[in-house]
């Protein structure tokens, strides 16, 4: 039993060390980083082709601010339609502290965009906030499945729907070359961090409160 508790207390601490452990290694500039960054972007660019990239660039809009900020406004309509009050609650929090610790991370760090981007964007490179953002929407909604949806079936199938999404959604930005992989790495584990945070500020210190 004990070693089972101290197998999950690492397993949830991972995404934070592996967060911090990237910006630290970005911030000072570690040769492994580059090496990483380089050898995914080689097998990434390699798909870039005349037919496919135009639907990427469709589709990486979906981590745009208008469309997140539509689709986030809509999920947390119907939430609170369906009453599922502590779920909206739930949500809104990882959206907005999402938004704010994304931006004090790039503005902390401030690392250059990759060369010869596909499409046209400014800011900083480090986290990518495209991925923070799927972790967060696609997290959030895997999370609200399994609360709400009860064939076993439909929540699998849903569940990995969401996951798909959210890594190609990743995956999209180092294709593009608006990102370094590092980028989309830190932003997935940005994302899944403030998951586990909000999880436990809504769930489960509210359920140990009860006990």
């Amino acid at each position: 039993m004990r070693f089972k508790k101290f197998g999950w207390l690492i397993l949830n601490w991972l995404p934070l060390l592996g967060l911090l452990t990237l910006v630290i290694s970005v911030s000072n500039r570690w040769n492994w980083v580059h090496t990483y960054d380089r050898y995914l972007q080689k097998i990434i660019h390699g798909w870039q082709s005349p037919g496919l990239t135009p639907l990427v660039k469709i589709y990486t809009q979906l981590g745009n601010a208008k469309p997140f900020i539509f689709i986030s406004i809509v999920i947390l309509g119907m939430l609170l339609w369906r009453g599922f009050d502590r779920l909206a609650a739930f949500f809104l929090a990882n959206v907005v502290l999402g938004n704010a610790i994304n931006h004090l991370i790039k503005l902390w760090i401030q690392r250059p965009r990759p060369h010869f981007r596909l499409i046209t964007i400014g800011g900083y490179s480090f986290p990518s906030g495209h991925s923070v953002a799927a972790m967060l929407l696609f997290g959030s909604l895997i999370f609200i499945t399994t609360q709400t949806v009860c064939s076993p079936k439909w929540r699998i199938s849903w569940i990995l729907t969401c996951i798909i999404l959210m890594l190609l959604l990743g995956l999209s930005r180092v294709y593009l070359n608006v990102h370094y992989p590092s980028d989309v790495t830190a932003g997935l584990l940005l994302g899944l961090v403030i998951l586990q945070t909000t999880h436990w500020i809504f769930y489960r210190k509210k359920e140990s409160q009860h006990a």
